[in-house]
């Protein structure tokens, strides 16, 4: 098992708000495929970040918190420069990709998926990040997602901004 990338990994004491402009968009999610934790990323490229604005477990995945990537990680490489999903399939997946593996593992977490939310030049401004059971995710599960984030997260993510 390859181990994790370097990642610094800053946590509130206190979860933030969550954006309200997802609620939608963890409803759908939650009644089309289902998730154990939902959260939403956003990219900081001056910093090569994500700051969580939206999660559906702020206990443990405070809004506020913020994970600084390693840059030529596969994480950012494939999500925010090639804007194409990353997935986790299974544990050691998880443990080779996320830092706080343990964390989610203990949450019951098996599958991480995070699909691009792209503005409207095609670059990476968040992302959609989804965990979920043993066998929980499938390549159909990945297609919806991404529609998900195509019909809905763009126009959740820019109604975000323009109240920030």
């Amino acid at each position: 098992m390859s181990s994790a990338p370097p990642t610094q990994i800053s946590r509130p004491d206190v979860s933030g708000p969550n954006a309200p402009q997802f609620e939608e968009i963890a409803g759908k999610a939650q009644k089309s495929f289902g998730y154990v934790n939902f959260t939403v990323l956003q990219w900081i490229e001056e910093r090569h970040a994500l700051k969580r604005i939206y999660s559906s477990h702020p206990d443990d995945y405070p809004v506020g918190g913020e994970k600084i990537m390693t840059k030529g990680a596969p994480w950012p490489s494939t999500v925010v420069k090639a804007r194409k999903p990353y997935a986790s399939w299974n544990i050691e997946e998880i443990q080779s990709t996320y830092v706080d593996a343990p964390a989610l593992i203990a949450l019951g977490i098996h599958q991480t998926i995070s699909v691009p939310v792209l503005d409207d030049q095609g670059n990476t401004v968040a992302a959609l990040s989804f965990s979920g059971v043993k066998g929980q995710y499938t390549e159909e599960t990945l297609k919806e997602m991404q529609t998900l984030a195509k019909e809905d997260g763009t126009q959740a993510f820019n109604e975000y901004l323009s109240t920030q």
